[in-house]
């Protein structure tokens, strides 16, 4: 994601009234990088419309596992953190998508365009601590299979999601009454969930991710390799790979006084590829490799998550005998 909000070094010096602080952004950010002004400024135009058009491929495939998750298909543990994932990353495309309309239509409105970044800044939060806690949780259930199957409370996944959607929206709104009451001024509070991201959250997936490859592939005691691990272990490399540039770009450039800003756009470009990835991860490991003609989106989730299903009701079954 970016922070459409910076467009100078010194935001003090051009007043909290200049609607192109926050909307200019993007389309100035030639002028402190290299080559011509002309040239530039085209080459982030062609990255902004390839953003915005990932947006809405993020919104169509996100929005269908979002229908079909809370609608058609039945719950588990796991798909409870798929489906809140799932309506964040629904989030974070649909923010981007209203942030280029409001940019491109060169609105005047300052408030508007606030809101909205601080909505983008709300769901990308959202989406890196579901996926910290997929990760985590994931980690437990391979490092620790026995307690994981006896002794998780049956409502963790639920009570996760509820304080990780709690708890954004508390730091959400206590930045909208920040930026409102410093005039549009606290351009850190744009930033803090990047550097949360590069601090905190990057370091937790990549040890969870680094224990879960070895646990899967160079252990002598293999656990079964089945769709869901293929899942979490496929899902969070490309947080990763994604995740690494964008936090990292803000945060450089945050503590550097704004000096790249011209990387922004690239930054956005990550985010926005994390948030469309998830769903196609879903349905190819839900495809059988055989299977021949069209497969309907319901049936490859399904077959995507029925082993966690399978594995519920068989411990289900294993808790009422031994009773």
């Amino acid at each position: 994601m970016t922070d459409f909000s910076k467009t100078s070094p010194s935001p003090a010096e051009d007043g909290p009234q200049d609607a192109d602080m926050y909307n200019n952004t993007w389309l100035s950010s030639h002028n402190t990088s290299s080559g011509s002004p002309e040239q530039n400024f085209n080459s982030v135009r062609i990255i902004y419309i390839f953003i915005l058009c990932i947006c809405i491929i993020g919104l169509v495939r996100n929005g269908i596992v979002v229908c079909l998750l809370g609608f058609d298909i039945k719950r588990s543990p796991f798909t409870t953190y798929i489906l809140n994932l799932a309506v964040a990353d629904f989030g974070v495309s649909l923010s981007f998508d209203l942030a280029l309309i409001l940019i491109q239509a060169h609105t005047e409105s300052v408030l508007a365009i606030a809101i909205v970044l601080h909505f983008v800044v709300f769901m990308y939060t959202v989406s890196q601590l579901l996926l910290t806690a997929i990760s985590i949780d994931r980690c437990v259930s391979v490092l620790f299979p026995i307690w994981y199957r006896c002794h998780r409370p049956r409502h963790f996944s639920t009570v996760v999601c509820t304080v990780i959607w709690v708890l954004s929206f508390l730091f959400s709104g206590s930045s909208v009454t920040i930026d409102l009451l410093e005039h549009f001024g606290a351009y850190w509070m744009h930033y803090s969930s990047y550097i949360a991201g590069s601090v905190v959250f990057f370091p937790l997936v990549t040890i969870s991710t680094m224990i879960l490859f070895f646990k899967m592939y160079c252990t002598s005691q293999q656990p079964r390799r089945g769709r869901v691990l293929t899942i979490v272990l496929i899902t969070l490399l490309f947080y990763l790979l994604f995740a690494f540039p964008t936090n990292t770009i803000y945060t450089v450039n945050y503590f550097f006084g704004y000096k790249y800003d011209y990387l922004a756009v690239y930054g956005a470009l990550c985010s926005c590829l994390n948030s469309c990835i998830n769903p196609v991860i879903y349905f190819l490991v839900g495809r059988r490799k055989r299977s021949q003609g069209r497969q309907s989106p319901t049936l490859l989730l399904q077959r995507a998550f029925q082993e966690e299903e399978e594995r519920r009701e068989e411990h289900g079954t294993t808790d009422q005998t031994s009773l």
